[in-house]
């Protein structure tokens, strides 16, 4: 059978395009919610969940992706996801309240899971085995850049309103929506097996009660989380995150370990600090959106930078042990002088992503060849869960270190001090990154030991 490779360019495209509105919309938010707190006379809490909420089902709705995707089609499943993406943006900026807001921040997560899930596989097809390495490459830079402009457009676009934040989603969306419908061929679909949905039920059941106690304060949704845990331990029993054979694998387990607690320690801190400069220091947002732009700038440069020196070297574990000292100095030093923001999160940034990149390929490696997709799709879980965790807690600190509940704190004008608890937030985080390398140094440790053994007994 003959495969038509004809339309490969314009499919690379339209997928780089959803990955680059993806990767924009996780990080162009942040500088709209003292906006969005203003607007909507919100509390510290409910701003938090305006990013949570969006990470959440990104992260859970990738899970059934591929079920659906065979049940529906690759080409259906994709431009439903620009769709309900366009949808979704466009109700967030009508929105009459943080809640209505909330709750589509969810379903354009949706929509953005749909798409981070189905867009590799539609882009592979595409093209012919010699040539996706460099489609894949060419899609991954749109990653890059979105999280690197994401930042400075939403803080330009907030000067004017932060409406268009989420207004600038509907075109692109509805364009590649159009485009994709005409140009990304028709696949054949699958005989899908029926659809389990018992593990994803649990996972939602238990993370959604946990953080939304987490972030308000709330007793009760902490008491549900704990209730269902015996509900969610059977649902992963059916059809695990992690299969259990990776479990027993040490080296999986120190890195993933290790992983987890780098993502804990890296994704908050430009969420608590666009917050601290717009609503303590008073700054405008496309200013403050400038202060932070070393931190994705960093992690630009570093990750080509770090993957060619684990190509070159093989010191991956070095490499991380590097990487996190660097990141937990520079957020550490953020926190405790306050100043010297942007050369501080160059540091923590650079080394933060030297981290990444060989954090992935040694998981991805130490599951071997047979358990490599779902070691990385694991890999991709626990991070967007240390994600959603590590901005949930950030309330918990207005709250210790503002003296006010941060369920009640109000944000209608800037100039509430946030200077405290930020700053705790940040020092707490860069502690992390040092917990983050014991399970590296026993990694170190057992390469360390088969190294001595394969040398004392040679045959």
């Amino acid at each position: 059978m003959t495969i038509d490779y004809s339309r490969k360019y314009f499919v690379l495209s339209i997928t780089t395009l959803g990955s680059l509105m993806a990767a924009i919309d996780s990080t162009i938010v942040f500088l709209a919610l003292p906006a969005m707190g203003h607007y909507f006379a919100s509390s510290v809490s409910y701003l938090t969940w305006i990013v949570v909420a969006y990470i959440i089902s990104a992260t859970i709705f990738m899970i059934p992706s591929a079920d659906i995707m065979r049940k529906i089609g690759k080409k259906q499943l994709y431009l439903a996801g620009f769709l309900i993406f366009a949808f979704s943006s466009l109700v967030i900026a009508l929105s009459n309240s943080i809640f209505m807001a909330v709750v589509f921040r969810f379903v354009e997560g949706i929509g953005a899971g749909f798409l981070s899930a189905v867009g590799i596989p539609i882009l592979l097809d595409a093209f012919p085995p010699q040539e996706r390495g460099r489609a894949v490459g060419i899609n991954s830079i749109s990653w890059a850049i979105g999280t690197l402009i994401g930042p400075v457009l939403g803080g330009y676009l907030v000067l004017y309103d932060w409406r268009y934040v989420f207004l600038i989603n509907v075109p692109i969306g509805i364009i590649a929506a159009v485009l994709g419908m005409v140009r990304i061929p028709n696949y054949q679909r699958e005989n899908a097996a029926k659809y389990d949905p018992i593990p994803l039920i649990g996972l939602i059941a238990f993370l959604i009660p946990l953080t939304i106690g987490i972030s308000f304060i709330n007793v009760y949704f902490l008491m549900a989380p704990a209730v269902l845990f015996p509900f969610f331990l059977m649902s992963q029993r059916r059809n695990p995150i992690i299969p259990s054979v990776l479990l027993r694998n040490r080296n999986y387990v120190r890195v993933s370990i290790s992983s987890t607690l780098q993502a804990l320690s890296f994704f908050g801190v430009l969420y608590a600090l666009s917050l601290y400069l717009q609503i303590t220091k008073g700054m405008s947002s496309l200013s403050a959106s400038l202060y932070l732009f070393t931190y994705p700038l960093a992690s630009m440069i570093a990750n080509p930078v770090s993957g060619f020196i684990f190509d070159r070297t093989g010191k991956g574990a070095q490499l991380l042990v590097i990487g996190l000292v660097m990141q937990a100095f520079g957020i550490f030093m953020v926190a405790y002088t306050m100043t010297l923001i942007p050369v501080y999160l160059f540091v923590a940034g650079f080394g933060g992503s030297l981290f990444w990149a060989p954090s992935t390929t040694m998981v991805v490696d130490a599951a071997g060849p047979k358990f490599r997709g779902i070691a990385n799709s694991s890999l991709f879980t626990l991070r967007n869960m240390s994600l959603i965790l590590g901005i949930s807690v950030f309330p918990l600190f207005v709250s210790a270190f503002s003296h006010v509940k941060s369920s009640s704190i109000i944000i209608t004008a800037f100039g509430s001090n946030l200077t405290a608890s930020t700053s705790y937030y940040l020092m707490a985080v860069s502690i992390l990154s040092i917990l983050a390398m014991i399970p590296i140094m026993g990694f170190l440790r057992s390469r360390n030991d088969e190294s001595a053994l394969k040398a004392e007994n040679p045959t």
